[in-house]
């Protein structure tokens, strides 16, 4: 709770107070801070409205409100230091500076902050309103998966890891070695990566694998050889896309795996983890960025001081702040394309449809502003946008009210299929997937098919050599047996 409200608003608030205010902003500026408090306060509400239930922080609204978007945001909390560089260095507070937004004045780009934080407000009060209005309903337990040996699980799941880990070096290999591929993502993964995306979702299977493990067999979150793969495939997450945030999401979602199946959450761990987090992911920019200079990643690091990790990832959120989509399609949308009136979520729609059956394929919503907003020619540069943002410029306030309700009825939903499930490893992986990949973009929802697809992948490799659940005899009149668990 403290961690939201101390890395929100506030570190912007106290560099107006005690740095100044350059560019203006006057009465937008006090709006904008306002309503970011509002949504800070809104984000840690869950943890107190629901304080006194079983499920705690691990509750579906506290996960997807609270826990998920600061885990997935704390990349680029790092990139600023916090948000406090700012304050630090002693600049006065300026607007931000959006490159598809540049004739607007300070005062202008604050009134745009304000309105889009507005947004952001009217989504999370969706949420809570489309979760808590749908009634109840029950259901039945499954029996897919639910008695299984955890033990072969456990050894055909470790067997998927080591092929992966040899099919990704060979990919490797086929691009130049390691340091030509990183010299290449340097110059931009989404060129670089251009056509491969079927091979990089094959890639994700020693993850989800290490995820289906954890989740069927949580005490083995201690066992040497989890431990050995776990930084082995978070590395391989890293090298085969070069994104500082996949690898660091692998460490997240394994904890939030084990957290699920243990009703848990391993406090200790994550106060321990944070600052080596903070260090690890400046390393990792200056890796990904040594192929411009020609070096080793081992070079790269060797030759960086502790002022370079941060001078590097300051400059790394500066930029990517200047083309980042969400407030300039909240701002201009109108002008520039109008409403997509569902447009950019054909994308989801039809993302299984290979390109190369059907050249035409509409293209996400990120690749859509990287063109229109901000001029790119090429189709392979995208750029993220929000799910509020996309909802805003599909449909405009109405559609961030339904889209965002008819999320939070979603979210009801997988989780009283949960519930019925607890015990079952597949079940709490496909809920843990639905609360943090899937969300009302085109991006989350392409992110979870994909999953779902590789998930689905790997459980048919182990389905053959799972022994069949015993059952009893048709003359003994009983309920068929379960075979237990292993523990």
């Amino acid at each position: 709770m403290l961690y939201i409200l101390v890395t929100g608003t506030l570190p912007i608030a106290l560099q107006a107070t005690f740095n100044g205010v350059s560019g203006g902003g006057g009465t937008a500026l006090a709006a904008a801070l306002l309503l970011g408090f509002i949504y800070d306060i809104l984000r840690i509400a869950p943890l107190i409205v629901l304080s006194r239930h079983p499920a705690g922080l691990l509750h579906p609204i506290s996960i997807t409100i609270v826990l998920w978007p600061t885990l997935a945001s704390l990349p680029a909390t790092i990139d600023s230091f916090g948000g406090y560089a700012g304050l630090l260095s002693g600049a006065p507070l300026s607007a931000p500076y959006f490159t598809a937004l540049a004739w607007l004045n300070g005062g202008a780009v604050w009134q745009e902050m304000a309105t889009y934080k507005s947004l952001e407000i009217l989504s999370v009060l969706s949420i809570f309103a489309g979760f808590a209005f749908v009634p109840s309903r029950a259901g039945r337990p499954i029996t897919f998966f639910s008695d299984i040996d955890t033990l072969r699980l456990r050894r055909i799941l470790i067997a998927i890891i080591l092929a992966n880990f040899i099919a990704v070096a060979a990919f490797i290999e086929f691009r130049g070695g390691l340091v030509a591929h990183i010299a290449e993502l340097s110059y931009g993964r989404f060129r670089a990566l251009a056509g491969l995306g079927p091979l990089l979702v094959l890639f994700d299977s020693g993850f989800l694998c290490l995820l289906l493990w954890i989740s069927f067999r949580p005490q083995d979150a201690k066992s040497p050889l989890f431990l050995i793969l776990l930084p082995l495939v978070t590395a391989q997450q890293f090298i085969t896309a070069g994104a500082r945030s996949e690898a660091l999401l692998v460490l997240i979602l394994a904890g939030l795996a084990w957290a699920i199946r243990s009703a848990r959450i391993p406090w200790r761990l994550a106060v321990i983890m944070l600052p080596i987090a903070f260090l690890s992911f400046g390393a990792l920019s200056i890796v990904r960025s040594a192929g411009l200079t020609n070096s080793t990643a081992a070079q790269a690091v060797q030759s960086s001081s502790f002022s370079d990790l941060m001078e590097g990832s300051q400059e790394e959120f500066e930029v990517r702040q200047s083309i980042s989509g969400s407030v300039p399609v909240v701002a201009d949308a109108g002008r520039t394309t109008g409403l997509m009136w569902g447009y950019t979520y054909t994308g989801a729609v039809f993302a299984m449809v290979p390109r190369s059956l059907w050249e035409g394929k509409p293209r996400g919503p990120g690749s859509i502003y990287a063109q229109r907003f901000l001029g790119e020619v090429r189709e392979g540069t995208a750029v993220p946008i929000g799910p509020v943002a996309e909802a805003f410029w599909n449909f405009h306030v109405p559609g961030v009210i339904l889209i965002f309700g008819l999320y939070g009825y979603l979210l009801k939903r997988v989780y009283e299929f949960y519930a019925l499930n607890r015990k079952n490893g597949l079940v709490a992986l496909l809920f843990l997937l639905f609360a943090t990949k899937f969300t009302v973009s085109t991006d989350g929802m392409v992110a979870f098919q994909q999953s779902l697809l590789t998930l689905a992948l790997i459980v048919g490799i182990t389905l053959p050599f799972l022994p069949r659940p015993r059952k009893a005899g048709p003359q003994s009149g009983h309920a068929p047996s379960k075979i237990q668990v292993s523990q």
